[in-house]
């Protein structure tokens, strides 16, 4: 399910719906949390307001505006330039911009607050809709958190998850979109080494250059690292995937009576099984499973002759290893 990114309006008397990591949307006023929790300058506003920092705020409290660049700080090069630019760059990670958003982010370990590590490479004039930064925990190790924090040219949106994450990294952006790539610890990793994931999100700026939706849900082990510790949901047995699947839409789509293949490939949260029996290949099909432990366990996810597994959300290293 796509969650919709809510936007934290920069004009303290405006309400907006906000999505949060959980998937409920609640109303805030001035306030909201980004999922998935971003903040936006005032629509239309091309320039930085009065004093303060727009950030991704805990429900319920004030939001101030975004802070303009004070005299001697670098400038943005032209009137269209982002808040973000400086020195020729749509992006300065040093401007009073990014600087008085990193200032919103907190503390992260050790108590020391995030800092600029990258962002965004174009030149001011060809700068793209939406905007990022990297920001990581100074002197940090492998598995130290971070955020991907989002701006449009009026100043800053927000982070794109609401608590920060390890093993995080850009690895694209387009003129109104960023991809992260997240993976996570699981099992005895050593922490240099995650073996979760990849799983790639896709950040996409909407028509009204405040609103960033995600186009599948953040990976649980990313916004709740404490299910990384669960125990294993693997093996799963055909007993109970035929429960998983009683009273669905894929349900009413399989021929009665329905039968599941003995065989059944498992890893992750992942499962994928197959209908019909070895003597009957003619109308085999494949069901795909995925073990949801806030919505009460495994769920039934499509159904078909040749699923293209990573295109319904199933990390690529688990796709190796369940969809043949």
């Amino acid at each position: 399910m796509k969650k919709i990114i809510g936007i934290i309006m920069a004009a303290a008397a405006v309400t907006l719906a906000t999505a949060c990591q959980d998937g409920v949307t609640t109303q805030t006023s001035g306030a909201s949390s980004m999922s998935n929790s971003t903040t936006a300058a005032v629509p239309g506003s091309t320039t930085a307001a009065a004093p303060g920092s727009a950030t991704a705020a805990v429900p319920g409290s004030a939001q101030p505006p975004v802070t303009p660049q004070s005299p001697g700080a670098t400038q943005p090069a032209g009137d269209n330039a982002p808040a973000t630019a400086g020195n020729g760059r749509c992006v300065d990670l040093k401007s009073a911009g990014v600087t008085a958003a990193l200032g919103t982010l907190g503390p992260g370990v050790g108590g020391d607050g995030f800092y600029a590590d990258s962002g965004t490479d174009a030149s001011v004039g060809a700068c793209p809709a939406i905007l990022w930064v990297l920001a990581g925990t100074p002197h940090g190790t492998a598995s130290s958190p971070w955020h991907v924090m989002l701006f449009n040219h009026a100043g800053y949106l927000g982070t794109a998850t609401k608590k920060s994450t390890s093993y995080t990294q850009v690895v694209g952006s387009s003129d109104r979109s960023v991809r992260v790539q997240y993976r996570w610890l699981t099992g005895k990793d050593a922490s240099c080494c995650p073996s979760g994931g990849p799983v790639i999100v896709t950040l996409t700026l909407g028509a009204d250059d405040r609103t960033v939706t995600p186009d599948r849900d953040f990976p649980t082990e990313v916004i709740d690292p404490s299910s990384a510790s669960l125990p294993p949901v693997c093996p799963v047995t055909k007993a109970v995937l035929l429960e998983a699947l009683r009273d669905t839409d894929i349900e009413s789509r399989l021929a009665t009576p329905i039968e599941l293949e003995d065989r059944i490939d498992c890893a992750g949260e992942w499962a994928m099984a197959h209908t019909g029996t070895h003597n009957n290949t003619v109308n085999r099909a494949q069901v795909l499973f995925h073990y949801v432990a806030a919505d009460g366990g495994w769920k039934p996810v499509d159904l078909g002759s040749a699923l293209h597994c990573t295109e319904l959300g199933v990390p690529v290293d688990v796709a190796d290893k369940i969809c043949h």
